[in-house]
Formats: structure tokens, sequence, C-alpha cells
């Protein structure tokens, strides 16, 4: 029995080398889907672009800034396909282009004079993410400079190393441009905070308790709310009824809480007035006076004898009540107190708007906090410093970096620490909002 032989050759001469020259049904019905599925997608994506536009391709809801442009999304977004006269727009770059944030918002470069990098602003402020305040940056575009930080010129003002707040952060500085007298000035009043808040005060209508609300007043934004500052303490709202100008006791009037000068010529001028129109009272004074007690610094006056002498004695008088006992219980003199009748100079007093004028502070946000949990010191300061401004310490108790920006508060009380909380990239310059000239009216869809 012989063997049937069988080679490669012989084997291959089997199969059609041509096969693939010719469509078999299958191979004809794959191609005719895959064609009809990319036709289908074509349709369905062009479709879809004119009745829906860019909402399609929508990442996540918008911020609540941004809220009222709607399905506006060619506001910020290039699209792929510019619009002709007899075609739409088409898809949507995923980047926004800074032109479109700077044609409503004002927007300073920072630092352009020093710093060589200019990040895109939709590198810092993420849409889409959901009813996020867009200012809340991660601290990354920011240390990314400020971790190591080099100038091109000259010696560096701030920290060189910022790296986070909780860990590598320098400590306050108050009034950091401030020259020298401009501290002074901001420092110069005298007030005891610990005596002031001590339970039963002697007041106009009998005991009083202090509290910080009672002096110090939060401003008043544009729209009525609390603002984020604190106003100036004013003396005729916070301190004058309590702590009197009355200078006479003939009469019931207070002097100006202004200049020396200016509180000189009021006391001559009330006085002289007085006199005029009470000559017996002035003689009767007159013949009386040896039983009135001098007063510091007056011993060595001599008995008025005429209606004149009794003037000058009760401007000096009076004008060393209100030096030593009145204007010098709060101001500081740069000289001793005058005895001889001449007016003393009381160091300005100006109080600042801002203390930590590199940075920015939200009243309302910390208004669940009591004021003496962040000034310390209100309760225990005697001496004569008023500024008690709290420490990085003491903000770093709840901003201790254990959460971070855009996140979920914790249970236990922890509070974001990013940089965007107290400092400002662009600056402070605002302008009102012009959406490619469209009134808010307009961008929502009705």
């Amino acid at each position: 029995m012989s063997v049937r032989k069988r080679t490669t050759k012989i084997v291959a001469k089997r199969h059609d080398l041509n096969y693939f020259k010719r469509m078999s049904p299958v191979r004809a019905w794959q191609w005719w889907l895959a064609a009809s599925a990319l036709a289908a997608a074509i349709v369905w994506f062009g479709t879809t672009t004119l009745v829906r536009g860019g909402t399609l391709l929508s990442a996540g809801p918008m911020s609540t800034s941004h809220a009222v442009f709607g399905e506006r999304c060619e506001l910020c977004h290039v699209p792929v396909v510019e619009a002709t006269s007899w075609t739409p727009a088409l898809g949507m770059r995923r980047q926004v282009p800074d032109s479109a944030c700077l044609s409503c918002h004002v927007a300073e470069p920072h630092h352009p004079a020093e710093s060589t990098l200019h990040p895109r602003c939709s590198s810092c402020h993420e849409e889409h993410v959901g009813a996020m305040h867009l200012a809340a940056t991660k601290d990354a575009g920011c240390t990314q400079c400020h971790a190591h930080l080099e100038a091109r010129g000259g010696a560096v003002a701030i920290a060189r190393e910022v790296s986070n707040f909780a860990e590598n952060h320098p400590e306050f500085r108050l009034l950091p441009t401030a020259t020298e007298s401009e501290r002074a000035a901001a420092t110069a009043l005298v007030f005891n905070h610990a005596e002031h808040l001590k339970a039963g005060l002697k007041g106009v209508d009998g005991p009083v308790t202090l509290s910080c609300a009672s002096c110090h007043t939060a401003t008043v934004a544009a729209d009525g709310r609390q603002g984020d500052g604190m106003q100036p303490v004013k003396f005729a709202t916070s301190c004058q009824s309590c702590h009197s100008l009355e200078f006479d006791r003939h009469l019931a009037v207070q002097v100006p809480h202004k200049s020396p000068e200016i509180v000189h010529g009021f006391v001559a001028a009330s006085l002289a007035e007085f006199a005029r129109t009470h000559p017996g009272v002035v003689a009767a004074e007159i013949r009386d006076w040896p039983r009135q007690q001098p007063l510091p610094g007056m011993a060595g006056m001599t008995a008025p004898r005429n209606a004149q002498q009794w003037l000058q004695v009760s401007v000096m008088r009076a004008e060393t009540i209100l030096w030593r006992e009145k204007c010098g219980l709060c101001h500081k003199s740069d000289t001793a107190l005058p005895t001889d009748g001449s007016l003393p100079h009381y160091q300005t007093v100006t109080q600042p708007r801002k203390w930590m004028t590199h940075a920015i502070f939200s009243h309302p946000a910390h208004r669940a906090v009591a004021c003496a949990d962040c000034h310390t010191e209100t309760l225990t300061a005697t001496g004569e410093h008023a500024v008690l401004m709290p420490t990085i310490a003491t903000c770093r108790r709840c901003h201790d970096g254990r959460t971070s920006p855009q996140g979920p508060a914790l249970a236990n009380g922890h509070a974001e620490s990013g940089c965007f909380l107290c400092h400002v990239y662009h600056g402070q310059e605002t302008a009102a909002l012009t959406v490619k000239g469209l009134p808010l009216d307009r961008l929502v869809k009705k």
C-alpha cells in the first residue's frame, strides 16, 4: 500500500490567494454596519449640536457666579469649527482662552515686572465642578513661585519660601508698608481693654457691662449687608456717653473732640460769654475765690481781682482738667503737660481701616466665633497698647491644613487654609461686568 505524499506546496495550491479581492456576504454586512454606525454618529452629533448646542458636551454643572450664563457655552468656549454665514458653529474646545475671561472681568497681571510666569485663567479657576466659588483656587498656583521666590533684581521685601499656611508661613506683620511716623500714629492711642470689659462699670444710667460690639461695629457693604472690615472707633458714638468732655461747672456743654488749639478757642469763647451774661456770678466767685481748692500745677496762681483775671484763671483751670484728666487719659503727649497756660502737643492718632494690608479678612465668615477667641489679649491686656491683633498661631488653631479648598468641611471643625482665603492675586481693582455687550437678562435662556 502506497502512502500519499502531502507537501506544503500541494496544500498551498488548494487556497485562493485572491480571496480578499472579492467581497463575501459576511464582510459586506460588516462594512455596511460600520458605515451606517459612523453615519448615524455624524447625524446624531450634528443634530444634537444644532438643537442643544454645547450643553451636550458639558463637563459638569456651572458655578454659582456663572449660572446666569445658562446654556450660552459660546460665551466662554471657542468652537472647534467656527460658524459661517450659512453653517453653525460645531463643537466646543475644552480650554477657555483668557480673552473670554477678560471680556467680563478686570484681572491685572500679578507683579508683571518681577514675574515671568503668567498661567491661564482656567488653570487656576476650575469651572464645571459644582456650585463652588471660583476664587477657591488650589495652593499649587501660588507655591509654584512663592515656595522658592526669586527676584529679577534687588532685594525681596517678602518671605522667599512659603509653601503652606499651617507649617511654612511667616508671622503676621501690622502695617508692613507703613513709615515709622504712620506706624506711630496708628499705635498712639492709650486704651485699657481689660478695664473696660469688667462687669458693672459705672455708666450714665447705672452699672453697665460692655462687650466688643459696644465699640467695634462692622462696615456695611454696598448691598446693605455686613462688610468684611470694621469701622474705626469714634469718640462721639463709643466713648463720650461715659467720658464726658465738660470743663466747667457753670456750663452744660462739652468741648469738641478736636485739636488742643480748637479746644482752647472753644473754652475761652464759652467762658467769656458766660462772664458777659452772668456778671453777678463772676463777682461772687472773685470775692470767695480763696475757698476753692487749687488744682495740681495751679498752686502758685494768684486770686483774680477782676473779670478779666477771672476769665484767665478759669480758662487755665478748665484746660488743666481737660489736659490731665480727660484728653491725657487716652492720648500720649510728646512733652510734659504744661502748667503755664500753654497748649500741649498730643501725638497724632490715625486708625487704619486695615492693619494687615497684604491680606484680606472676612468678619462675617467668622461670626460664629467670639471676638475674644481670636483677640485673646482683650480680657487681660492692662497696658497702654490698644492694638490687639491676633497672631498666626491663633489662626492655625482652626486653619491647620487638614482640609483643602473646594473640599467638605471636616466634622471636628478644621477649616481650609488655602492661600486664596487671605490673599488676592489680581489686586483690588473692580469694574462693572459687561458680558460681550449683552445685558444679563438676555443671557438666561427663556
